[in-house]
């Protein structure tokens, strides 16, 4: 027998062929480049953003149409002197500048012998009528002698009291005495040295002046006693 070999050919292409398909293929397109920042596109985007935003910007602009004016952070009473440190600022929408007018507006400042001609609650707005520069239009001051037994350990300014005239214990024939329903307290003084037994002045708004004579007739000789009702 005799052995037969099988011999694999490789095909091998022909240079002409190869160099004719080199021939075929394209070279790769050479495009220009525009540059970025000339694209219209981009510059027609980039107004359109500032033109959102300012026209968002008067939007909200015009939608705040509040007023700034003062209210009080505390209660305080008639003939008092209105300070700064009693008001806050608040933001509020009139539904005209009538009603704007007439409350003290957060960008004036109070006259320096300021004082409120009327009593006027936490949280309330100011009033041009509630504060005045006149003497006259505060209501009289009513100088107290009180013990600390006959008042609240912690009365103070802007609070209101009733004002009892207490016989002394040898009038047992008298009973106390309502003076006054409801006084507004203007200023406390200072604990005497002697401590729980000295008088403290704690000075009062009078509301109407034409009962002053019968109101120290009714205190003459009585102690005075307060009673507080609120603040």
């Amino acid at each position: 027998m005799c052995a037969v070999s099988l011999l694999h050919r490789t095909s091998v292409r022909a240079p002409d062929a190869v160099d004719a398909d080199s021939r075929l293929a394209s070279p790769p397109a050479n495009r220009p480049r525009r540059s970025r920042w000339r694209d219209p596109r981009l510059w027609l985007g980039a107004l359109l953003v500032l033109a959102s935003v300012v026209i968002g910007a008067r939007v909200l602009a015009a939608a705040d149409d509040t007023v700034a004016v003062w209210a009080l952070n505390r209660d305080v009473g008639a003939g008092m002197s209105a300070s700064a440190s009693d008001l806050r600022t608040v933001r509020v929408h009139f539904t005209d500048s009538v009603d704007a007018d007439r409350y003290w507006p957060a960008s004036d400042p109070l006259p320096a012998a300021a004082a409120f001609t009327r009593d006027i609650g936490a949280g309330e707005l100011l009033a041009r009528s509630a504060v005045s520069t006149d003497p006259t239009a505060f209501p009289h001051q009513l100088p107290l002698g009180v013990t600390s037994a006959g008042l609240p350990a912690d009365i103070s300014v802007g609070d209101h009291v009733e004002v009892w005239a207490v016989p002394k214990p040898e009038e047992a024939n008298r009973s106390a005495t309502l003076v006054l329903p409801d006084a507004t307290v203007m200023s406390v003084g200072e604990l005497g040295v002697a401590g729980l037994g000295s008088d403290r002045q704690v000075v009062v708004a009078l509301p109407d002046p034409d009962e002053t004579s019968a109101v120290l007739d009714a205190l003459n000789g009585a102690t005075v006693v307060l009673v507080r009702i609120s603040g």
